[in-house]
């Protein structure tokens, strides 16, 4: 039941509670209830904010504004060397908005086994292992649903989830059951990777060389592409420095890199003969200095805009007689409402040419999320409150105009409806405490799809909006995800990625034999292609064979929802189940240390090296079409 007094009232007791609070900080052993105390200051703040909007409370945007600085306080003495908190729970859910997590989060494959060789060696030794709690007991990849035949073999499906997807929406459907066709390019380390609005280009900020220091453009023309391989052009752009952001105008085809100091251009556009010079000529070279170091987007009317620390810097490439070599902007609009203001990422909104915003407390000291409003004085347009972190990324979909969604360093995604302050959905992407990488959101036949990167979590993990559920993740060969792109144009999914088995002189470290189960090799997915192409009338195989979840006497205090998946001991094992391929594993290897095991997926897949990955979602994929994984050779 909302309070019955007016919403400054209300801010003004819940300051006073972050002052009292502040002044006695967080100690052992009464630290957990401090934490809770916190906890409910943020989620108050937020109550006040939701009660104002469903109230039509008038002078909303103020009571929005002064929400956004008692939270700012709260999050920047939480993260102090006084506060001394790391992670926060969500605090802007509640019941009409909530919050959702993934059911099958597991601890990862290295923290268990560092912790089993830990109570070997130093708690107990000589003892057999612990029974590890539930969480941390993973079923094989054999025990986890399938949903069709063509269901790629890189994929772990969430049991007993029932995705919005049916027949009557059958791009949806391949989506949801995870029907896509494999391609994979090595590439430099990438910072930043953009797909242009009709797909015909996706283009890499990356950087190569020793320590990766060396500028670098990668780029995919998507009409060259096949369903068999990528085919990848790697140039110099000719700047100073490693390129960290990168924009697409399909319109005028042209593709933008920015480092630190300056921005280029290069056209993509068919030449003389008819294609595209396979080493993209330079248009633009503009000189944005240290006016402007930040992230850059292409406005309307052929202008493009980077971001500043209180302003932003705009070019207009539409001018008749040219810009010349090392331009400087056409115009700087300054920040009206917050002079100290510098986005660390920003998306066009399409539908209003507002740019979403958002910040980095490290860059600018907040964590706030805005819609700014270059055409008009560089105003404020709205405010976005409930990160609990950087906010990374920002994604729209054509699909619905009025979402949007956030990936933040908390570990959260959110989505949010641009006319209203808080988000409408929040979604925990890890119990890892590590930060949502990067995040897209897609309309497959009208249906609200997102997918979520992970960094140490090493996936990708698609969530049906409207059944607010977790469906599956897709592996990454043991990398961490860098930035993610979605192409309208042919359903597909591209993910750069970074291996972290890598040391700086490029060599692969940290790697044991490999541990390959009979069924999760190449040879194993073929014979199961070629049995569904032989006989497979139908769409769908038989059922996996799932083993109800029955809680054991030390799971009865475990937090969470197993629902069928995690391991018991009393379960009987499958035969040949855990049968490895000892002839095949020989010559494979694994790293030491990574979130997942050999037996986790229906390949076991390592990169090895920083990868980017197409997942061509269609009817009928050809699931055999998988990258070879490392090898003792290399």
């Amino acid at each position: 039941m909302a309070s019955q007094l007016p919403s400054p009232a209300r801010l003004d007791c819940l300051a006073a509670r972050l002052e009292a609070f502040k002044s006695n900080p967080f100690q052992e052993p009464d630290r957990k209830t401090k934490s809770a105390q916190f906890q409910r200051i943020l989620e108050g703040v937020c109550a006040v904010v939701r009660d104002a909007e469903n109230a039509g409370t008038p002078g909303l945007q103020e009571t929005v504004e002064e929400a956004h600085r008692l939270l700012e306080t709260c999050l920047l003495y939480a993260y102090s060397d006084r506060g001394g908190l790391t992670a926060l729970n969500t605090f802007a859910h509640s019941e009409d908005e909530p919050w959702i997590d993934d059911i099958m989060e597991n601890a990862g494959s290295d923290i268990v086994d560092e912790f089993v060789r830990l109570y070997a060696k130093t708690v107990k030794p000589g003892s057999p292992a612990p029974q590890l709690p539930a969480f941390a007991r993973i079923r094989p990849w054999t025990r986890s649903p399938r949903p069709h035949a063509l269901t790629t073999r890189l994929s772990r499906f969430r049991p007993d989830i029932v995705p919005t997807a049916t027949a009557q929406t059958p791009l949806a459907r391949i989506v949801a059951e995870a029907r896509a066709q494999l391609t994979t390019d090595l590439i430099p380390t990438a910072h930043a990777m953009a797909v242009s609005a009709g797909g015909s280009i996706l283009a890499l900020a990356s950087g190569g060389g020793w320590q990766a220091r060396d500028p670098v453009l990668q780029y995919y023309l998507s009409g060259s592409q096949s369903d068999n391989e990528l085919q990848g052009v790697s140039m110099d752009p000719g700047m100073s420095g490693v390129p960290r952001f990168v924009a697409a105008d399909e319109e005028r085809k042209l593709m933008f890199l920015a480092d630190d100091e300056s921005i280029k251009s290069f056209s993509f556009a068919p030449g003389e003969s008819g294609k595209v010079p396979k080493r993209l000529p330079s248009v633009h070279s503009l000189d944005s200095g240290h006016l402007c170091d930040g992230p850059i987007a292409v406005l309307a009317d052929g202008r493009i805009a980077r971001a500043g620390k209180g302003k932003a810097a705009v070019w207009d490439l539409s001018v008749s007689d040219g810009i010349p070599s090392g331009s400087q902007p056409h115009s700087v609009v300054a920040f009206a409402d917050d002079p100290s203001y510098a986005p660390s990422t920003w998306h066009l909104r399409s539908s209003t040419g507002h740019l979403l915003c958002g910040e980095q407390a490290a860059r600018s000291g907040g964590y706030s999320c805005i819609a700014l409003d270059l055409e008009h004085g560089g105003q404020r347009a709205a405010r976005y409150l409930g990160h609990g972190g950087d906010v990374v990324r920002i994604t729209s979909s054509p699909g619905d105009p009025n979402m949007f969604a956030t990936a933040a360093s908390d570990g959260y995604a959110r989505l949010f409806d641009a006319r209203r302050p808080l988000p409408v959905l929040t979604v925990e992407t890890s119990i890892q405490h590590e930060g949502c990488a990067d995040v897209v959101l897609v309309h497959p036949n009208g249906i609200p799809t997102l997918f979520t990167g992970g960094d140490r979590t090493q996936q990708i993990k698609m969530w049906d909006l409207r059944e607010q559920e977790c469906v599956y993740e897709l592996a990454t060969g043991n990398n961490a995800v860098s930035a993610m792109a979605w192409d309208p144009a042919r359903t597909s999914l591209y993910v750069a990625t970074r291996c972290p088995h890598v040391d700086r002189f490029g060599e692969r470290t940290g790697y044991r034999r490999a541990r390959v189960p009979a069924w999760a090799t190449w040879a194993s997915v073929e014979r199961d292609y070629k049995a569904h192409k032989t006989h497979g009338s139908g769409p769908r195989i038989p059922p996996p064979i799932i083993v109800p979840y029955v809680p054991s006497d030390d799971d009865e205090e475990e937090d969470g929802d197993g629902r069928g998946y995690y391991e018991t001991e009393s379960e009987d094992e499958v035969d040949g189940e855990d049968e490895i391929d000892e002839a095949y594993s020989a010559d494979m290897r694994w790293p030491e240390k990574c979130f997942h095991k050999e037996n986790y997926f229906g390949y076991a897949y390592d990169a090895g090296e920083n990868v980017l990955f197409r997942w061509h979602f269609k009817d009928a994929p050809d699931i055999t079409q998988l990258p070879a994984s490392t090898t003792s050779d290399w």
